[in-house]
């Protein structure tokens, strides 16, 4: 069968950047259009004093929810309390304060069916509008200009850019309003600076990967990079910089640590996140391939598969940390960070996906170099993560997970088989005995 594009733009990096650039902008757009049309037809509605029920009354709720929590000293004690750290609460509570009139006119549990009705009356209000969009462009500017710094190509950078905000996880990371987008942004901060020259910059990028950490926990696994450098002392000031940004602040809200610990926890081990459509971790993936099975004849798996679902969770984490550590190759380590991120935590949803963002800009930068063949895979593959119409239904968001684990399984296999992990046990062996003979 022979593949519908020439061969030319799987040879030619900017040629395929312009045919992904089409092919994503165009649904974007038409979407884009249709979603104006009909908030123009709310707020007619709204003017004419007609009663309207909004399709999606949850929309934008990940930032309403925490700028809620953000300016209330009970964030953790309230019914459906935050499981947000309280440094994620402290990042947006200037936002908050924007539209903090609105905020304070309203009173919600999070986990309740009825939450969206004041999540529409927040909405209604043009303070909201003001510090969500000021929230979305800080967020975009930020991306672009440490996009574009580690591409090192301006138009290049432009390119990249531009399809990453076209690609569906972006779209569906800004209609849930949720704060990623901050924590992608230190990451980037510290792939940009971690081998810099200068002391300063990469002490800030070891202290923007604890940040990332404290806000989403799973971008910790670029530690991977300090680890595969032997930077164990950078590795140990990151641990201390992340413990003392995630424990320290919640000391300033009501509940503490410990009612904090507890609303996670109940977030995260609760057995119906793992059976959400949307959920994309490897522990759900499994869980569900015999959850939906057993409902089809009104069975309930037993609460042991959970939890064996999660112990192969934590399995894959273990082998693919070890791989990422070990490899040379840093395309195969971005590869293995995004897996992890994605994967590995019990509740994973599809917006995190946005941390592609990485292993692609490290593709194009050596893309001349792969075949054809390789080439095509990176093609199909960015069409099946960032098409957005594949993704208008939860269903098909179990294609990330496949491709994911897909891409792990074939990345951990061609480290090992390449003797790489020998080559990092031999290195630490040479550097070892170099210590102790200058001893």
């Amino acid at each position: 069968m022979k593949f519908p594009l020439q061969d030319g733009v799987f040879q030619e990096k900017d040629k395929l950047l312009v045919i992904l650039k089409k092919i994503l902008l165009v649904p974007l757009l038409v979407a884009g259009g249709a979603a104006i049309v009909y908030f123009l037809y709310l707020a007619a509605n709204a003017y004419a004093g007609t009663e309207v029920k909004f399709f999606y009354p949850r929309i934008f709720c990940d930032f309403t929810q925490v700028a809620y929590f953000s300016i209330n000293k009970d964030a953790y004690l309230l019914e459906g309390g935050s499981s947000y750290s309280a440094l994620s609460l402290w990042l947006l509570a200037p936002f908050a304060l924007i539209f903090k009139k609105d905020l304070d006119g309203i009173d919600y549990v999070s986990g309740s069916v009825n939450w969206g009705e004041p999540n529409m009356q927040i909405m209604a209000s043009y303070r909201f509008w003001i510090a969500f969009l000021l929230y979305q462009a800080i967020c975009f500017v930020s991306i672009y200009f440490l996009a574009k710094r580690l591409v090192g190509k301006k138009q290049e950078g432009r390119s990249v850019f531009l399809i990453f905000i076209c690609s569906a996880p972006v779209v569906y990371a800004v209609l849930r309003g949720n704060m990623i987008m901050t924590s992608l942004i230190f990451v980037l901060i510290f792939l940009n600076w971690y081998q810099d020259k200068k002391f300063w910059k990469r002490e800030t990028a070891v202290l923007a990967l604890a940040v990332a950490g404290v806000l989403k926990l799973y971008p910790l696994f670029f530690c991977a990079f300090l680890l595969h450098d032997k930077k164990w002392l950078a590795t140990l000031r990151m641990a201390g910089y992340f413990v003392t940004l995630y424990l320290l602040p919640l000391c300033v809200y009501n509940g503490g640590i410990s009612v904090y610990f507890a609303n996670l926890l109940g977030f995260a081990g609760s057995v119906n996140r793992l059976t959400y459509l949307n959920n994309i971790s490897l522990a759900s993936v499994f869980y569900k391939i015999i959850y939906y099975p057993a409902k089809l004849f009104h069975l309930t798996p037993p609460a042991w598969v959970d939890k064996v679902c999660m112990a192969l969770g934590v399995l894959f984490l273990l082998v693919i940390a070890m791989a990422a550590v070990v490899t040379d190759d840093r395309l195969k380590r971005e590869i293995l960070s995004l897996c992890a991120v994605a994967l590995v935590p019990p509740v994973s949803y599809f917006y995190v996906m946005i941390f592609t963002l990485i292993p692609c800009m490290g593709y194009l930068a050596v893309y001349e170099r792969h075949g054809i063949k390789e080439n095509k895979k990176f093609f199909l593959c960015c069409l099946l993560l960032f098409f957005y119409p594949l993704y208008a239904a939860n269903l098909f968001m179990i294609i990330s997970s496949i491709i994911l684990i897909i891409l792990a399984a074939v990345t951990v296999y061609k480290i090992f088989k390449g003797g790489e992990f020998g080559s990092y046990m031999l290195q630490l062996r040479k550097k070892d005995r170099k210590e102790g003979v200058s001893e």
